[in-house]
């Protein structure tokens, strides 16, 4: 009677190895990201994410005043360039950058006077696979010392 037990435990498990996972785990990619120079440190915030075609990663942060911030932004090579946005959470929802404006750069420095909400907004404009999502990973730094 445990010969069978071992066989199915056996089968299931060679199974579970070789079935194609549609699933995407993308933790930890957020590390493949640009690192900041050295008198920053990386927030809690940074994350990994998984991109699907025409969606947007939201992602809301507050940023305090007197303080300089360091942003990279990294994704697979199939999502092509991955587009983000600081918006200012306000009643005039102010773009305070855009980086499709800057040949898609992957990372940005900026310096931020008053505390304030930003919505980070994150899209792979140029992904255009229906079915499938893929990892994106973004790193936001804050000087160690204040300005």
């Amino acid at each position: 009677m445990k010969a069978p037990v071992i066989k199915l435990l056996l089968i299931f498990t060679l199974t579970a190895f070789f079935v194609p996972v549609h699933g995407q785990r993308c933790t930890g990619f957020d590390k493949r990201c640009a690192s900041a120079p050295a008198q920053f440190e990386a927030s809690s915030l940074s994350r990994s994410v998984s991109m699907r075609k025409g969606r947007k990663v939201v992602i809301t942060q507050t940023f305090y005043g007197n303080s300089e911030y360091f942003i990279s932004v990294c994704g697979k090579n199939r999502l092509g360039n991955i587009h983000f946005r600081l918006i200012s959470v306000d009643n005039n929802n102010t773009v305070l950058y855009d980086n499709a404006s800057d040949s898609f750069k992957d990372s940005q420095l900026f310096v931020i006077n008053n505390t304030m909400n930003v919505r980070i907004e994150l899209s792979a404009p140029h992904y255009f696979d229906d079915s499938n999502s893929e990892c994106a990973g973004i790193k936001i730094f804050r000087s160690k010392k204040e300005i």
